[in-house]
């Protein structure tokens, strides 16, 4: 179910945060999410055997696309946990570029999965100007199956007033709820520096993309 969830949220992502141009407003949720949703979709549906048959094209897509417009230092220091205080700057950096690159490699393998799913932009809603979190729910539509709902959290950065994803929702899976579940048990017994450790050399691995389980034995 977990590998499902993840292709759907690599699905979606790719679709509505590729090529995010000047005229996008970050300052709003819904109109970042849905204005590049619609002039991206197209562009990955035209690109669909490349996406599938090109790992190194699924990464470099994802990197150079996705993660700027992802919180992922939220999300990094979330499934650090209670551990950050023990952490230096130092570790926490380290671990972050490595946790990165691991969300990267998952969502470029399941991303070559998409097959021409439909992408549905939620209703806009105005988001309060006192407002510092968000969920945005989109729909993912596929002939002869039943709607795939997917929810993203998004965080506002209180400095630039800039909205970021820090987690994906479908099928009441967490993608950052299920990080933690794996990776903060491993921090917790190893050390933060061991578990880097263990993620940079998964991430440069053959397996990379795949689930860490088998790495940390």
């Amino acid at each position: 179910m977990f590998k499902k969830f993840i292709a759907a949220a690599a699905l979606c992502l790719c679709t509505i945060f590729p090529a995010m141009s000047a005229e996008v407003d970050m300052q709003d949720p819904y109109k970042m999410l849905t204005a590049v949703a619609d002039e991206t979709f197209g562009e990955i549906k035209q690109n669909a055997d490349k996406v599938k048959t090109d790992p190194a094209y699924r990464r470099e897509l994802i990197r150079t696309h996705l993660m700027p417009y992802v919180d992922i230092t939220y999300a990094a220091y979330k499934v650090i946990g209670n551990n950050l205080k023990s952490t230096t700057k130092e570790e926490r950096e380290a671990f972050t570029d490595a946790f990165a690159d691991y969300v990267v490699a998952a969502y470029a393998d399941a991303l070559g999965k998409y097959d021409q799913q439909e992408l549905i932009d939620p209703a806009y809603q105005q988001v309060p100007a006192d407002e510092t979190m968000v969920n945005i729910k989109f729909l993912i539509r596929e002939p002869g199956k039943q709607d795939l709902e997917l929810l993203f959290k998004l965080r506002k950065n209180s400095k630039t007033g800039e909205w970021r994803a820090y987690d994906m929702v479908a099928e009441n899976i967490s993608m950052l709820s299920a990080k933690q579940s794996e990776l903060s048990p491993m921090i917790r017994e190893k050390g933060i520096a061991a578990v880097t450790d263990i993620l940079v050399k998964h991430n440069a691995g053959s397996n990379a993309g795949q689930s860490l389980s088998g790495d940390a034995q």
